[in-house]
């Protein structure tokens, strides 16, 4: 069993109302640091949340906030209302604005906490910001781990192969929305990637390699799991009152607004930034994509043509160590420059100006998915479709700048396709594996040895060593010092490796048929080592909403799209001639007939499948529409029951209720008076008509 998760005994804390703040006071002098510690102080308690200071690890604080019950349960209750008022949720709460409730669940208290803390006064929190504003010194601010009941979901997990609803909706409970959404994903993928497994086996042994057959059903499945997938959004969306809460989403505190002005029809303050300015913005990303393109493509040609060079024509000294060093190159140069990409395309996010914080997470997911689709597929694209086709004219052209080496004779080796694509999926997933469990945890235990190294030799005087904590209070410290020093979790990183990981069995499944089974097997530890890693090496999230996994829905559109046409390339090309052979020399003048023809049938299959799956339904979509029927009936009894007992009533009543008082000057209508007198109008018609018979009688 990991050291972390021994059992100890718990520390006696209520986790849905308390968050922390980490206060670094390092990089400050001391009146300063005193003075912005107290109107941190003044802010949290502003809004009713009491506070208790604590010293972190070296010069650091930690403020406890605790919401009473009045203050945290109706910070819930005009939640839920607002969810009504938006129509998140069908049935008003009921209630006034003093009402006070308890949460649900966990993460429906802890997200209330959340909003007391980081939102604006002006929505009711007291507007700490961590690392903006005047809280550049706030580190972080977060809540506290449940340590017990993350271990017991953890060992339930532990001992089923797959995870049900139920489990999801425990995910849900502990962390929120958002990250449950990430598991729901990763658990439905998990599910269907039993068929292509099955089916790539069947074709490695039995079909012929880069098989027709087993691509069209491979791009059958994928296309049949994103529509599915689509539908269980949805499902889950309303299973936990989250579908359509984009539309409750608050200003991000880094939002710059050119108008401010008073909204005549909800009386509520808005605030405007012109579209135009936004889309301009936006389309600076267009040349930073082709930038990087170009960047990253050169990189990724220069070394991979060293490397064809190197290891399949050059016959000089040292070859079996000159072999490795384009990749060494390419590995210890690639991270660099992605990072400084990266860092570019978080300023370009920012400067577009996004309104909420879905919409620039959005944004820059986008950016970092287009990086993400170079680095990964460009070495398998240069293989395909230069390499092997072009490579006995290519080649031999390198060869002639290089003329004091001893060379070879090169011939083109369609089977390098393969190791490329193999060689690429297994360094991704161990790097993978590596970067999320096994480096965090080395660093964790490196920064606290040599804090402690720090401080037992003298070179470090840490606030905690000069304040003694008290005896009851020592582990429940340990565990906020601990955990203030953890890196937040973020889910877009681990829905991007399983969206690339999606990417290489949509454009590359013919190229090695057992791609899914080594997905299967991975995708299952994942789903057990992503929960561990959230509870050990990451701070315990914020439990944000959302109603799906955001853009990346849109990526894997993209890439189930783009895998018809690679896949029908790659097949075009590399299929075997009529004598069984592996020729990777595929006429080029039929390859925009295929990637034609297999494009279209990729249309007119989304269009079926995303037919069928509507025409399905959800279980939760059945459920809604059942319930707003039965609602509607309901409202529709009550009406025919005012109708009926309205028959019932006596004569008199009935003509008092026909009478229709004048108003504003509608003077054709008469009214009547309850003792019979008739009005003035009437009473004159009346007479008037008396008078015309008298005369006639006359």
């Amino acid at each position: 069993m990991h050291p972390d998760l021994k059992p100890h005994a718990s520390p006696t804390i209520n986790y849905r109302n308390v968050y922390v703040v980490h206060y670094n006071f390092s990089d400050i002098d001391r009146d300063t640091a005193v003075e912005e510690f107290n109107t941190l102080l003044q802010d949290l308690e502003s809004v009713g949340l009491h506070t208790e200071v604590r010293a972190g690890f070296d010069e650091s604080l930690l403020v406890f906030c605790k919401a009473p019950r009045e203050v945290l349960g109706n910070a819930v209750h005009k939640s839920r209302v607002k969810d009504w008022l938006h129509g998140i949720t069908v049935d008003h709460p009921g209630g006034d604005a003093d009402t006070v409730v308890d949460g649900d669940f966990e993460a429906e208290d802890i997200l209330s906490m959340y909003h007391l803390v980081t939102w604006s006064k002006e929505l009711g929190g007291a507007g700490v910001t961590p690392k903006f504003g005047k809280w550049k010194n706030v580190e972080s601010a977060f809540p506290l781990h449940n340590q017990s009941a993350e271990k017991e979901l953890l060992l339930r997990f532990s001992k089923r192969i797959l995870l049900e609803k139920g489990d999801l909706d425990d995910i849900r409970a502990m962390f929120g929305s958002k990250v449950a959404f990430y598991f729901a994903f990763l658990q439905t993928y998990l599910i269907f990637l039993l068929f292509p497994a099955v089916t790539g086996i069947l074709a490695w042994f039995f079909a012929p390699n880069y098989s027709l057959s087993y691509a069209v059903i491979t791009s059958m499945w994928c296309i049949v799991f994103l529509e599915y997938w689509k539908l269980q959004q949805i499902d889950l969306g309303i299973r936990w009152n989250v579908k359509g809460v984009g539309a409750l989403k608050v200003n991000r505190p880094t939002w710059k607004y050119e108008q401010k002005y008073l909204d005549p029809a909800t009386g509520e303050v808005k605030y405007h930034f012109p579209r135009w300015k936004h889309v301009a913005r936006q389309a600076i990303q267009i040349p930073f994509i082709l930038a990087a393109l170009v960047i990253l493509g050169a990189l990724i040609a220069l070394v991979f043509a060293v490397e064809i060079v190197v290891s399949e024509v050059y016959d000089g000294p040292m070859k079996a160590y000159w072999e490795y060093v384009p990749t060494v190159l390419l590995a210890a140069s690639l991270p660099f420059v992605s990072s400084f990409l990266e860092n570019i395309a978080t300023m370009l996010t920012a400067y577009e100006n996004h309104r909420t914080q879905d919409k620039q997470e959005s944004s820059l997911t986008q950016k970092i998915f287009v990086l993400n689709f170079i680095t990964n597929y460009l070495p398998i694209f240069l293989t395909a479709f230069v390499y092997v086709p072009f490579g006995d004219v290519v080649v031999p052209y390198l060869q002639q700048f290089q003329t004091e080496f001893k060379f070879n004779d090169f011939h083109v080796d369609p089977s390098r396709l393969r190791n490329e694509v193999i060689a690429l999926i297994i360094t991704g997933q161990l790097s993978n594996f590596c970067e999320e469990l096994i480096f965090p945890y080395l660093k964790q235990r490196a920064t606290s040895w040599y804090r402690e190294y720090r401080a037992s030799h003298g070179k470090a005087l840490a606030l905690s060593q000069i304040v003694e904590d008290l005896p009851d209070e020592k582990e429940l410290l340990f565990r906020a010092r601990t955990e203030a020093g953890l890196e937040p979790y973020n889910v877009q990183d681990d829905l991007l490796e399983m969206v690339v990981q999606f990417g290489y069995l949509s454009l590359f499944s013919p190229v090695w048929p057992l791609v899914p089974i080594g997905f299967l097997i991975n995708n299952w530890i994942e789903l057990r080592s992503d929960f561990l890693k959230i509870c050990l090496e990451h701070q315990r999230p914020a439990p944000i909403r959302t109603d799906g996994i955001g853009p990346w829905t849109a990526s894997l559109e993209f890439l189930t799209w783009m895998g018809s046409i690679s896949t029908a390339a790659v097949v075009h090309l590399f299929g075997n001639d009529h004598l069984g052979n592996l020729t990777g020399k595929g006429s080029w003048y039929g390859l925009p007939i295929t990637i034609f023809i297999s494009e279209h049938i990729y249309l007119v299959l989304r269009s079926l499948v995303g037919f069928a799956m509507q025409r399905i339904s959800s279980e939760q979509v059945q459920k809604r529409r059942n319930e707003e029927y039965a609602r509607r009936k309901r409202y529709l009894g009550e009406i025919e029951l005012g109708h009926k007992s309205g028959s019932t009533l006596r004569v008199e009543e009935k003509q008092r209720r026909k009478s229709i008082l004048i108003d504003g000057g509608e003077t054709f209508w008469t009214r009547q008076i309850e003792d019979g007198v008739s009005s003035s109008v009437g009473a004159g018609l009346i007479t008037a008509l008396q008078k015309v018979k008298n005369k006639k009688q006359v």
